[in-house]
């Protein structure tokens, strides 16, 4: 098997642009306004500390967009 196949991550590499990367900072950021206090809230829901919201929102997006199989994929 290939490399690339455990690490999709790695072909991308190749297809960043200074617009592209730009435009995946601004959608990042756009995502996390949403996706951190959301976070928080179901953690406070749950009946768990607040922080372990914000561990879940930030480690499972990366996660999701490391090894996730599509370039369009949309995680968090």
């Amino acid at each position: 098997m290939k490399f690339e196949t455990f690490f999709p991550f790695l072909i991308w590499f190749k297809l960043l642009t200074k617009g592209s990367i730009k435009a995946d900072f601004i959608a990042g950021l756009t995502g996390a306004v949403i996706v951190l206090p959301q976070g928080v809230a179901f953690a406070t829901i749950a009946g768990l500390p607040p922080e372990y919201g914000l561990y879940t929102a930030m480690v499972t997006p990366i996660v999701a967009a490391l090894f996730g199989s599509s370039f369009h994929l949309v995680s968090g």
